[in-house]
């Protein structure tokens, strides 16, 4: 076995000799590993180039025997992804983006903005720019105080300003009944035409309103199915925020809640929750799906604070279309909405202890309502409709609105200490005069 010493018994000649051998060695491996380091890092960037661009690069010599080509299983393994990335239903980002371009020019011109007119006291004559009653206490016609010498007077001032979107094209439109609510006139605005709309009538417990106005031949929207939206799917809303400035205005947003229940002035209704965003003058306006259908009615956002100073940004709603089809359907059959009712008046009561309990306490009760020909009573207490407990009047719209007109149900009341059952037959009522 040798070990370093070794080396020293060789004389100097031996050692040059060697020395050079040694060299051209190293120098020759040098060149071969460089080389081969050379080929191994332009095959890598080459694939990397190849991923990054999705383009094939050829390193193989163009004068060689062509290999085999693989099976399709080995090349799809072996060849780097190339397909951009997916947006809905694999559809790339950019085609995904056009596809909402698209559904929002389609519909653009199916969404109308409405303008609520309403009467209110001015005056007239001559008051130095003042207004009455300013002028009539601190002026006078004189300068010197005393009697205002003008009459107040009722003029038309443009009160509010919604959204709303073309039912049919022989002039139906529908819009939030808040929207119109109050309204001495009503106009509909399509592109630069504003309109003079009839109020065909309303629901306001469900708050829908059906316009009129006298034009054929107008773009209407495509109807979806508010069954079948489902929480997470993609939205667009499409309406007048803050009025006409903004007319035309898209957000997109995803349903946050597809089937949300809420109270909303005592009544239980059903909405689509939504964090596209809402503003105010969005009321009556479409929420679509990205096929374009609309699945929704604008109605309502919540924004603030809470109590605890929390931020409420991006919660919206939008009643289901399903619902608001068969509302605009019976309006344009029968010009008013038939709810099944009971025929009295009434008001909240909380329980005494075991004595009275929580309840509506009937105030007046209609002659002939089927509350009367039920043998109901003023201040009798209905604690309970089919068995379910009435606290509420928000729970008792519920448990009539879940029956039909003619439909028999129990109402149970509370009357001199005791409960009582009274068979029900269900009457329609009005729900707009």
């Amino acid at each position: 076995m040798s070990n370093y010493n070794d080396y020293n018994h060789y004389d100097n000649r031996s050692r040059r000799g060697g020395n050079a051998v040694v060299l051209v060695s190293v120098a020759l491996v040098m060149l071969m590993l460089g080389a081969l380091v050379g080929v191994v890092i332009y095959q890598g960037v080459n694939k990397q180039d190849q991923a990054v661009l999705g383009s094939e690069v050829t390193t193989q010599d163009p004068t060689a025997t062509p290999e085999a080509t693989p099976a399709p299983e080995a090349t799809q393994a072996a060849t780097p992804q190339t397909q951009p990335p997916a947006g809905v239903a694999g559809t790339s980002l950019s085609a995904f983006s056009n596809q909402i371009a698209d559904v929002v020019a389609e519909a653009q011109n199916s969404v109308v903005g409405i303008h609520n007119y309403q009467m209110v006291t001015a005056s007239t004559g001559n008051n130095g720019g003042y207004g009455w009653p300013f002028y009539y206490y601190f002026g006078g016609k004189d300068g010197q105080g005393g009697q205002d010498d003008r009459q107040p007077e009722q003029v038309e001032r443009l009160a509010g300003s919604g959204s709303g979107f073309i039912y049919s094209a022989d002039g139906y439109v529908i819009t939030n009944y808040h929207v119109v609510e109050n309204a001495s006139r009503v106009t509909v605005v399509l592109g630069e035409e504003e309109i003079d709309a009839t109020v065909v009538g309303y629901d306001s417990v469900q708050d829908i309103a059906l316009l009129k106005v006298d034009r054929t031949g107008l773009p209407t929207v495509k109807l979806g199915d508010s069954d079948a939206v489902r929480t997470g799917e993609f939205v667009i809303a499409i309406g007048s925020p803050l009025g006409d400035e903004l007319a035309g205005t898209t957000t997109f947003g995803m349903v946050s809640y597809a089937n949300r229940t809420l109270v909303i002035d005592g009544a239980l209704v059903n909405m689509i929750q939504t964090d596209a965003a809402i503003n105010s003058g969005n009321s009556g306006g479409a929420l679509l799906n990205i096929d374009g259908e609309v699945i929704g009615v604008n109605s309502r956002k919540t924004s603030g604070s809470t109590t605890s100073g929390a931020s409420i940004e991006g919660i919206g709603f939008a009643i289901p279309i399903n619902e608001v089809r068969a509302t605009a359907d019976e309006l344009i059959a029968t010009g008013k909405i038939t709810r099944p009712g009971l025929g009295i008046t009434g008001q909240v009561v909380s329980g005494y202890y075991d004595y009275v309990p929580s309840g509506i306490m009937v105030a007046t009760i209609t002659e002939g309502s089927p509350a009367q020909e039920a043998g109901m009573r003023v201040q009798d207490i209905i604690t309970a409709v089919d068995g379910q407990q009435i606290s509420s009047f928000s729970e008792l719209r519920a448990a009539l609105y879940a029956h039909k007109v003619g439909d028999t149900i129990t109402v149970t009341v509370f009357r001199e200490s005791k409960s009582i059952d009274l068979s029900v037959t269900l009457v329609a009522l009005e729900q707009n005069q």
